[in-house]
């Protein structure tokens, strides 16, 4: 029975070769049990919440209608910290493209944020986010999102930064030229079935003579404001995934945190 079965387990412990063993793994258990801790009960609570409101769909891929039943439980718990708060209150304002004055009182009071901690909000709409609307909402542009949610994907990182979008479309010639002209790939006698190599994918770097060994292009991916871990590694999966080219990601700034950003947005410089 069980308690035969554990107490085998025991025995087999104890024996002088297993002991050498287990002591080598047991800092490493022992971390992965309190990082699992941490997990279990408040991260995985607050995962779930946040690809709910960046996806707009469950973990099943069924639209969800009403996101502020989902938000209200995280902002009414007393364990959930203010910069997380304040995170799922701007998730919820950016998947509704905007909110009233009135219902973002509502949520910061729920949320018992201090009023000197609201700027994270409220300075949001410097960057182009429709924070708070009057029934008129400033139009954002939003490219279409390439589908990369399957079977293998785990329930907690559904979520892919549309930089990744922008990286695959700027390789196969597909960016929305409006917004992107300098990459409209209308260069004469352009042929996109093989590697470009102006200065502007990165060749610059090379010795004339060195050119010709390496005939794989760069794409160099600059963000103003910085970038985020997700965003590297994003960058990261489009080199390892599309072999003809190496990626090249950076930003003006440090690697963005959820903490440094929100600091950095509620320190901004805003012109009234």
């Amino acid at each position: 029975d069980k308690s035969d079965m554990r107490q085998l387990s025991q025995m087999i412990k104890k024996m002088p070769q297993h002991q050498a063993e287990l002591a080598k793994f047991s800092t490493h258990l022992h971390m992965a049990e309190e990082c699992m801790k941490n997990y279990q009960g408040y991260i995985d609570k607050l995962c779930k919440v946040e690809q709910d409101l960046s996806m707009g769909t469950d973990a099943d891929g069924e639209k969800i209608k009403d996101q502020m039943r989902n938000i209200v439980p995280v902002l009414l718990d007393q364990n959930v910290t203010i910069s997380d708060k304040i995170r799922i209150i701007l998730l919820y304002i950016q998947s509704k493209n905007g909110i009233s004055s009135e219902n973002l009182t509502k949520l910061v009071q729920h949320a018992q944020i201090p009023e000197e901690q609201t700027l994270a909000i409220k300075n949001m709409a410097s960057l182009g986010v429709n924070v708070v609307v009057d029934g008129t909402r400033a139009r954002t542009w939003n490219m279409r999102r390439r589908e990369r949610v399957t079977e293998h994907t785990y329930q907690m990182s559904r979520w892919t930064p549309q930089v990744k979008d922008i990286i695959e479309d700027a390789i196969d010639g597909k960016l929305d030229t409006n917004h992107f002209p300098f990459l409209s790939d209308k260069r004469q006698g352009a042929n996109k079935s093989s590697a470009p190599t102006s200065n502007r994918y990165g060749r610059w770097h090379k010795d004339k003579a060195e050119q010709g060994s390496q005939k794989i292009p760069r794409m160099i991916v600059f963000i103003v404001g910085g970038i985020s871990l997700s965003e590297a590694r994003a960058a990261y999966e489009v080199t390892r995934e599309r072999t003809a080219w190496e990626v090249i990601i950076g930003g003006d700034t440090q690697i963005l945190t959820p903490g440094n950003f929100l600091h950095n947005v509620s320190n901004m410089q805003v012109k009234e």
